[in-house]
């Protein structure tokens, strides 16, 4: 099993492009990842919620990573959702990412039906089993999955399953991610957060980086917080993460997905048509997103003109 503390650092949800037919557009995704990559992201997360894997199939989740990998720049390092609620589905989504070569997986709890602490401790631990060989990373979202993963099953599972080496918290709750830390003591756990809005305030809790959307937009600008944490420059790092959240404000001011889109259609990539169930914005809201991005001084200049 390849190292445990390969995902560290800032890694970007990399968001789906499609064409106006509604297709995915592979080459639109692989020119995402080169850009990330290059700017300053450490890794990205192929299929995480901004990356709408619940509305693809199979065989686009699988493509995806494929693209993603033709645009890793050197060192870069990936992490694809294998989260299915079937075994069938899980099987062939983790023998693709063995194949593949990723760093790491992630699965998320189960969702739609509710599950008790007993179900959630062996659905990781089956999944664990699947993913032999990879290092797996709980993905905690229960705003989404409408299960949280206890902090007790964590523990269990990481006592039970070696290769269960990380944990994306994106509870937005930032105790959760410290009793998370307790029950994992002396495991050596890779923490990380999925809250654009802590990513400083996190890492100064012990975390080891973040899985973080706005790293897929404006992956520099996450970078700096990073950076500016490890080198003690909280002065920089405070900047940083003031203006991701304000980011993310303004994201979610029209719609979470569609939203973060248009940011990265006024930054020059085409992410085409809405794939269903989601909706195109209006060009009103489409207009909030220019005029936030203007008055942080994050449009290209030509779209300043």
């Amino acid at each position: 099993m390849k190292q445990v503390g390969l995902m560290k650092g800032i890694t970007a949800p990399l968001l789906t492009p499609f064409q106006r037919d509604g297709q995915v557009d592979y080459a639109g995704y692989t020119r995402l990842a080169s850009y990330v990559t290059r700017s300053g992201a450490h890794g990205v997360f192929v299929g995480g919620t901004t990356g709408e894997f619940v509305n693809l199939t199979l065989r686009e989740r699988m493509g995806l990573l494929e693209a993603a990998q033709r645009g890793l720049e050197k060192e870069a390092r990936v992490m694809c959702n294998i989260t299915a609620m079937n075994l069938e589905d899980l099987r062939l989504l983790a023998n693709h990412a063995r194949e593949s070569g990723v760093d790491a997986v992630s699965v998320t709890a189960p969702y739609y039906h509710r599950y008790d602490a007993r179900a959630l401790r062996d659905y990781f631990c089956q999944i664990a089993e699947l993913a032999k060989g990879l290092p797996l990373y709980l993905y905690n979202i229960p705003g989404m999955t409408g299960n949280p993963i206890p902090p007790a099953v964590l523990g269990e599972v990481l006592q039970r399953c070696l290769n269960v080496v990380g944990l994306k918290d994106s509870s937005m709750d930032l105790m959760t991610l410290l009793e998370y830390q307790c029950a994992a003591e002396g495991c050596g756990l890779v923490l990380l957060t999925g809250n654009d809005a802590q990513v400083l305030t996190a890492l100064q809790s012990g975390a080891d980086g973040g899985v973080i959307a706005m790293a897929g937009i404006f992956p520099a600008l996450c970078r700096r917080i990073w950076e500016g944490f490890w080198a003690n420059n909280l002065e920089e790092a405070r900047a940083a993460q003031k203006t991701v959240l304000k980011l993310r404000e303004l994201a979610r001011r029209v719609m979470p997905v569609m939203g973060h889109k248009a940011m990265m259609e006024e930054l020059g990539f085409p992410m085409g048509a809405a794939r269903f169930p989601m909706r195109e914005l209006t060009e009103s809201e489409r207009r909030t997103i220019q005029i936030g991005l203007k008055e942080l001084g994050l449009l290209p200049e030509k779209r300043e003109e």
